[in-house]
């Protein structure tokens, strides 16, 4: 693999994976906010609401966070264009 072609996939990689956890920061950050404003609401006061807290929080942040994959997708997509296509083929 030629070292040009290998830098533009290590470009990639790591624009996309930062784009990733900035997603991930966001989506809980969003997650925080729709349970302080009540848009969330967690019960604990039976087992029933103790069992589902944990998988709805973790449904919300899911929501929340595939929100954000089209912009990592156009990010990703812009970027590879930048770099140029023809970069990332090995040739």
């Amino acid at each position: 693999m030629p070292i040009a072609t290998y830098n533009a996939w290590l470009a990639l990689y790591i624009g996309v994976g930062l784009m990733v956890a900035l997603c991930a920061v966001l989506a809980a950050v969003k997650t925080i906010y729709d349970l302080r404003l009540g848009l969330l609401v967690l019960e604990f006061s039976d087992w029933r609401g103790r069992v589902f807290a944990v998988p709805k929080l973790w449904w919300r942040w899911q929501i929340n966070y595939l929100s954000g994959t089209p912009v990592i997708m156009l990010t990703a997509i812009l970027l590879a264009h930048h770099l140029g296509f023809a970069t990332l083929v090995d040739v």
